[in-house]
């Protein structure tokens, strides 16, 4: 695909050569407000399901006090897990949030006040089940770091979650990279320092499952 600027052109044959003025297709360069308002296709589509063998976590809280402590239970063939107090539940092919209002409606005939069920997906290594988002480059420990919410994170959490940036990490040119639900690949630059030095919260994007963010390195 080309994209002609000021007499400037791509000439693609044997090899790709870009010259000043062309805009590599690979992802469309937008500003943070388009991009926050772009709903992610991979976090809108994503819902992660309960299957047979998974082992959730659950804790459940009323008024404050913890009524039930963290429990491990696994998912049998049927679909179901036994729980403290409730006995046997239906949760297997529904997703995380589906599972917690099932939950908690049981553990409510219980109680006269609404219960608060907290529950993970403990089988995959702790996954919360809203899918992850991707941070490559210089951070402490780059790879994938789980989403706390369907709400999604501020990428400041995900970066505090990913251990941080490295000394070496260029934090005024981060890349963040999304996938619409039309297939459009969205790029944008962030600079982080806007957030801690000047207060712009609106540089402190929410990511979604599926979002990509890649901290560059500072060439001194």
């Amino acid at each position: 695909m080309f994209r002609w600027n000021n007499a400037s052109f791509c000439c693609i044959g044997l090899s790709t050569i870009l010259f000043a003025g062309c805009v590599s297709q690979d992802a469309e360069l937008t500003d943070a407000e388009y991009f926050s308002s772009t709903e992610s296709g991979a976090g809108v589509m994503r819902v992660a399901e309960i299957s047979a063998g998974d082992t959730i976590e659950i804790s459940v809280e009323l008024d404050g006090s913890i009524e039930v402590s963290p429990h491990q239970a696994v998912v049998n063939h049927l679909g179901f897990v036994t729980l403290p107090l409730v006995g046997d539940v239906h949760i297997g092919g529904v997703g995380i949030d589906v599972a917690r209002s099932v939950i908690a409606k049981r553990y409510g005939a219980y109680y006269v006040s609404d219960p608060v069920v907290m529950i993970t997906l403990a089988g995959d290594g702790g996954s919360s089940g809203w899918g992850q988002v991707s941070v490559l480059g210089r951070v402490g420990n780059p790879g994938p770091v789980d989403l706390a919410s369907g709400d999604g994170m501020r990428l400041s959490a995900v970066i505090q979650d990913a251990g941080g940036f490295a000394p070496s990490a260029n934090t005024s040119k981060i890349q963040v990279t999304r996938m619409d639900q039309r297939g459009r690949k969205l790029r944008v630059i962030v600079d982080f320092d806007e957030i801690g030095e000047s207060g712009n919260a609106d540089e402190d994007l929410i990511l979604y499952a599926g979002d990509i963010v890649n901290v560059p390195e500072r060439y001194w």
